[in-house]
C-alpha cells in the first residue's frame, strides 16, 4: 500500500493530461464538424481533467531534483488556469446562456492550457527519465534489483557467447549457434 501512496502522482497524472487535451480536441472538432453535442464531451473531459489536475498537484512528489520547482510552478499554473476555465464554462453552461466550447477566445485560452500541460509533462518526464548521455558516471543510480536482473539475463543468454560475430565488418550478424 505504501508503494501506491508514494507513487500516486505518477498514477494520477495521466488523467489530467489525457482529459484536458481531449477536452480541447472535442471542442475544436465540434466547431469544425458542427456537432454541438460534442461540446458536452468537451465539458465533461474538462471537469474530470481539472479534478485530476488538482489531484496531481496535491500528490506531487517531494523530489530533490533541481527541476522539481519549475515542474511544480508550471503544474500549479496549469491547474489554476483550468480551474478558472472550468468555473467560467460551468457558470455559462448552468445558466444556459451559451456554450463556451465554440468561442474562439475560450479555445485560445484552452490551447494555452494544453500547451502548459505539454510543457509541464515534458519537465516531469525529464525529471523521471533523465538524458543519461549528459550525466557523469555514477550520477544516476539504477533502481534496486535492475542491475541484478540484467546480469542474470546475460547469464541465461550465454553471457559472452551471445555476442554478435562479424561486428564492424559490414556483415549481417547473428548470435553464435544460430544460422
Amino acid at each position: 500500500m505504501s508503494y501506491l501512496i508514494k507513487n500516486l502522482h505518477f498514477i494520477v497524472i495521466h488523467i489530467p493530461i489525457s482529459m484536458l487535451i481531449f477536452s480541447f480536441v472535442f471542442d475544436v472538432l465540434a466547431l469544425f464538424a458542427k456537432r454541438r453535442e460534442w461540446h458536452a464531451a468537451g465539458l465533461l473531459c474538462l471537469v474530470v481533467g481539472t479534478l485530476g489536475a488538482i489531484a496531481a498537484v496535491a500528490t506531487g512528489p517531494e523530489d530533490r531534483n533541481p527541476l522539481v520547482h519549475t515542474h511544480e510552478f508550471y503544474g500549479k499554473m496549469t491547474m489554476v488556469l483550468f480551474i478558472v476555465l472550468t468555473l467560467v464554462r460551468l457558470f455559462f453552461h448552468l445558466r444556459k446562456q451559451r456554450e463556451l466550447g465554440g468561442n474562439y477566445v475560450y479555445l485560445a485560452v484552452a490551447l494555452i492550457g494544453v500547451l502548459l500541460v505539454g510543457y509541464t509533462g515534458h519537465i516531469g518526464g525529464e525529471m523521471v527519465h533523465p538524458d543519461r548521455s549528459k550525466l557523469r558516471p555514477g550520477q544516476f543510480q539504477e533502481r534496486p534489483g535492475v542491475q541484478g536482473e540484467r546480469q542474470q539475463g546475460q547469464r541465461q543468454n550465454g553471457g559472452e557467447q551471445g555476442q554478435r560475430q562479424g561486428a564492424g565488418q559490414g556483415q549481417q550478424t547473428q548470435p553464435q549457434g544460430q544460422a
